[in-house]
């Protein structure tokens, strides 16, 4: 049985509709019965399967006592995909089993004109690839109504994925004859996901003229497609290596690469001694260039239980992260991979100023020869040259964006 939707108070309530009836502002036919025969996969964005929102069963957002955690993005979807299909799992890529339908599902969350709304923008595909339908499908919530449901954000991304799936039964009027289910899928990742929407942004530079990129292993964490973008070329990468403890990863952009930064060649580095930093921060809102900044190595002290770190003084901002900190002849420091949390600190009396971290390079070094990955080393004495050399820098670093 189909599910629709009544307003009340500005409140968007599931409840049991008539056989007739699916979310509101679609009709069923009378004659399609529910749940369909049809085997359906779900794609929901890795980052959104396991979200979920946090509330008080008395009503209203905190983030002290009495919290509890409403459904994962994934339960939900699940949940409404059983009243409208007699079978449907999430999508797993290679590992998924046989399907007749694959419904691509991507919810956003923003707040526009005093109201929280959930889109949920789908589309669906056959076995063999082709895309049948497309859409989006909105639910509402106004918090001047006075009504504060237990879950808020949960109980709307289900009324938003329900209005799409009632769409595409009755658009579709999906069966298993109509809609076989084929263990041989061709449906490619690159349709499934969200290309105008990045998840997730950094930066990185190549170790050799091969184009393999060094980024922070956090940047490409449960990545569906890599973009690496660097001058007019983006082109696609894959992993090669990782370490989650060391926060490294090493990319494989399958091209060659005009040029490559160099690691100091005696790996040392002293308090006190300038340093540059090249990355691609905030990115959904600077231009694609690059920004550099200068400050000093500050400590050799990282974050408390951090491998190999060290403190540097040159301002970052998100998106940094995975990009090189370079000493004065251009050669490679380390590598950034994070900055302290100011906001949070603010809540404790504390306005932390240009505390960011970078992983040692001698590290850096180490995970790539256990990984069998070239890099090179600068000749010469380190401090022979007076001023970093940008225009051969630049070219070398590039910036990472994760798509799920």
């Amino acid at each position: 049985m189909g599910k629709w939707v009544a307003f009340l108070a500005g409140w968007v309530f599931l409840v049991s509709p008539p056989a007739s009836l699916g979310a509101e502002g679609v009709t069923l036919p009378k004659d399609l019965a529910l749940p369909a025969d049809v085997t359906v996969a779900l794609y929901l964005p890795k980052h959104l399967r396991d979200f979920r929102s946090t509330f008080r069963w008395s009503g209203g957002f905190q983030t002290t006592d009495a919290v509890q955690l409403g459904s994962s993005f994934e339960e939900l979807t699940l949940t409404a995909a059983e009243h409208f299909f007699k079978s449907s799992f999430m999508y797993e890529g290679t590992r998924t089993a046989p399907f007749g339908l694959l419904v691509s599902i991507h919810p956003s969350i923003k707040s526009e004109d005093q109201q929280v709304v959930v889109t949920a923008h789908y589309q669906v595909f056959d076995a063999s690839g082709a895309s049948l339908l497309k859409g989006d499908s909105v639910a509402r919530w106004a918090p001047r109504s006075g009504v504060h449901p237990p879950d808020v954000l949960g109980t709307l991304a289900q009324d938003a994925i329900t209005r799409a799936l009632t769409d595409i039964v009755a658009q579709l009027r999906p069966s298993a004859g109509k809609f076989p289910a084929k263990d041989n899928a061709q449906v490619k990742i690159e349709n499934l996901v969200d290309r105008d929407h990045p998840v997730g942004s950094g930066s990185g530079f190549f170790l050799n003229y091969a184009g393999q990129v060094l980024t922070a292993a956090h940047v490409v964490h449960d990545c569906a497609i890599i973009q690496v973008a660097h001058g007019s070329e983006s082109p696609a990468a894959t992993i090669t290596a990782s370490s989650a403890l060391l926060d490294l990863a090493v990319l494989d952009t399958h091209a060659s690469s005009e040029r490559a930064l160099r690691f100091r060649p005696d790996g040392r580095s002293d308090l006190g001694e300038s340093v540059v930093n090249i990355g691609f921060p905030l990115q959904s809102l600077m231009t694609d260039a690059p920004t550099v900044t200068r400050g000093t190595l500050s400590s050799r002290a990282g974050l408390s239980g951090s491998v190999g770190q060290f403190q540097f003084s040159a301002p970052i901002q998100p998106g940094a992260s995975g990009g090189p900190v370079i000493g004065a002849a251009g050669e490679v420091l380390g590598v950034a991979v994070g900055t302290l949390n100011a906001a949070e600190l603010l809540k404790e009396g504390v306005l932390p100023q240009n505390v960011n971290f970078a992983l040692d390079a001698r590290y850096v070094e180490k995970f790539l020869q256990r990984n069998s990955v070239a890099f090179a080393k600068a000749s010469g004495d380190p401090g022979s040259s007076v001023g970093v050399p940008l225009d051969e820098v630049l070219p070398a670093v590039v910036s990472v964006k994760c798509y799920q």
